[in-house]
């Protein structure tokens, strides 16, 4: 239990961020806007910001969750607490096969902000060479890196093309204070040639240990798109109207002589309790889907668009056959790994000690300072499999490129992810950049508001393995290394009785306890125009439709070697700005 000091600085940041007013209820929503916004998370605010910012055009954005106006979401060190919480939409895959079996937890943030709001708020773009690759697989130079450069900037610090102060940018910084570790870090990096120093990893080339680059604001408050893009004043246009804990069910053809248009939102209020029964709204120019890579499908699925013989035997009646809807999803497969340390100086220290945690509060509610106001991550490595690497003789390389990173390697002073130990860690968590397995978005039943079976598919295939294994050793290799001598003293829990040089132990071991690493794309996936395959059309139209866009990391068809955070920002400046220029929207 926390002290009483600790509950009147809650008290207070609740105050200090109480949101302008939103609409709690439906009563006085217009009955016809130009654009509906279906998701107020990382990519919907953004929308929202840019195409309210014409008085003349009327936004309407829906939102299943609530205000963002809640302490745990404006800490930058409780993050790892809002995992499974009440701001979670707390989904569940399916039993994975490659996990022997397991289903793990899917968390994406629900209320204001969407994922933005609980993410880790690691800023990675991943490397030029994905957006290139991306680029000619869908045949438009527009999603080139060089073509996407004015969205974040020359050195990845800073969003949004325009400089106007009106037009909000997400704020990026690095770390606010050096942790223990760090030295030992660089020292590392001088010292062994297999993990190089990186001076700028979102220079379009990513390979090496590089300072993180994170979503946390200068007064040390997470920067989440709900708290940059909705800002006070930009709720409080006139012509924005934002609709919380409200779930869209599906979309409509109001106009029945037009078979190709969707220009209805259908919704229920009050998900979170006892819904109410189903209202509509009406879009006179676009329906925007914001609902993320699982949302997103979901809904087009229960709207009748999709694999007709799918819909069909679930009783849906198919509005338009687009079989790739909720195909291909990719996602990262993640885990990790720690060492006891001779240290008492790790997170574990903070975790083991209220009245610590209380001092620390304290600091960062005066001055936003401290540990509160990180994330716990320092140093983030995209490194490569060698080229010589025996998997090679049987699998083409997955990646972009050769700038292009196929493992993650995060090292924290202390487990985050833990809980109270006697012991005190290092961490490593460990990620698959490049995967090359793929699952799907279904739906269980044709009702809308039954959750739909989500199956990433994690390490179904054998590069993923392979992958995993070599990014294990890689990371001991790292820990070995001079700068560690008397530091790191033993491999910690299961995976101190790991044989490393045995393959089948290590593959049990990541069966046990691989997890998601929470980036989920291509479930509604971009294609060229005219490709028989994919969900949308370059300008992020769904195909075949009019009024029907998707602009969420559902739509990027190649999953980048990167914490999607930065791509999904960067995809939504471009989509609206594609959008503008459309309907000349000033």
């Amino acid at each position: 239990m926390f002290s009483w000091l600790v509950i009147f600085i809650y008290v207070a940041v609740y105050s200090r961020f109480a949101e302008a007013e939103i609409l709690g209820t439906s009563d006085k929503l217009l009955e016809l806007y130009d654009f509906i916004v279906v998701g107020g998370g990382t990519a919907g605010n953004v929308l929202a910001n840019r195409l309210s910012a014409d008085r003349r055009t009327t936004v309407l954005v829906i939102e299943a969750g609530g205000p963002n106006d809640v302490l745990d979401l404006q800490i930058p060190y409780l993050w790892t607490s809002l995992i499974g919480s009440a701001y979670d939409w707390n989904s569940t895959s399916t039993p994975q096969s490659g996990l022997g079996n397991r289903s793990v937890s899917l968390a994406r943030g629900i209320g204001l902000g969407g994922s933005s709001s609980i993410n880790a708020m690691l800023y990675t773009l991943g490397s030029a060479d994905n957006y290139d690759a991306i680029a000619e697989l869908v045949d438009d130079e527009s999603w080139s890196w060089n073509r996407l450069e004015p969205f974040f900037g020359k050195d990845g610090t800073q969003l949004g093309s325009s400089p106007s102060p009106v037009m909000d940018t997400i704020e990026v910084a690095p770390p606010r204070f050096y942790q223990p570790t760090d030295g030992r870090i660089m020292q590392t990096t001088q010292e062994n040639s297999e993990f190089p120093f990186n001076n700028n990893t979102n220079s379009g080339k990513q390979l090496g240990f590089g300072w993180s680059k994170s979503t946390i604001a200068p007064d040390g408050t997470r920067s989440s798109s709900a708290t940059v893009y909705l800002k006070p004043e930009v709720i409080n246009r006139p012509n924005l109207h934002v609709l919380l804990n409200t779930q869209v069910t599906r979309l409509l053809q109001l106009d029945r002589t037009d078979k190709t248009r969707f220009d209805g939102v259908e919704f229920v209020e009050n998900v979170r309790s006892v819904p109410s029964r189903t209202k509509l709204v009406a879009a006179k120019r676009e329906i925007i889907l914001s609902a993320g890579a699982y949302g997103t499908p979901h809904i087009l699925l229960n709207s009748g668009i999709g694999d007709a013989r799918d819909l069909t035997s679930l009783g849906i009646t198919p509005k338009h056959d687009l079989p790739s809807v909720g195909h291909n999803l990719t996602d990262h497969a993640l885990t990790t790994l720690t060492w006891i340390v001779n240290s008492t100086t790790t997170y574990e220290s903070i975790q083991r000690n209220e009245t610590l945690r209380a001092m620390l509060l304290d600091q960062w509610y005066r001055n936003g300072t401290g540990d509160f106001s990180s994330s716990g991550i320092d140093h983030v490595a995209c490194l490569r499999l060698p080229s010589t690497a025996d998997i090679f003789n049987s699998v083409p390389d997955p990646s972009a490129g050769p700038n292009t990173g196929h493992f993650e390697i995060i090292i924290t002073n202390g487990n985050i992810f833990g809980g109270p130990t006697p012991d005190n860690l290092i961490a490593a968590t460990l990620m698959v950049l490049t995967p090359m397995s793929r699952g799907f978005v279904k739906l269980n039943s044709a009702h809308p508001l039954d959750k739909a079976a989500i199956n990433p598919s994690y390490l179904s295939h054998q590069f993923d393995r392979y992958t995993m294994r070599e990014t294990i050793r890689a990371t001991q290799r790292f820990f070995d290394s001079s700068a560690w001598n008397g530091y790191v003293l033993s491999r910690a829990g299961e995976f101190a009785t790991v044989d490393l040089e045995d393959d089948k132990e290590l593959d049990a071991y990541i069966r046990d306890n691989v997890v998601s690493g929470l980036h989920p794309v291509e479930s509604s996936s971009m294609s060229p125009r005219g490709a028989s395959w994919g969900v949308t059309d370059p300008d992020l139209n769904v195909k075949g439709l009019q009024g029907l866009r998707v602009v969420d990391a559902s739509v990027i068809p190649l999953i980048p070697a990167a914490h999607t955070q930065g791509p999904t920002y960067v995809y939504a400046e471009m989509a609206a700005d594609i959008i503008k220029k459309y309907w000349n929207i000033v």
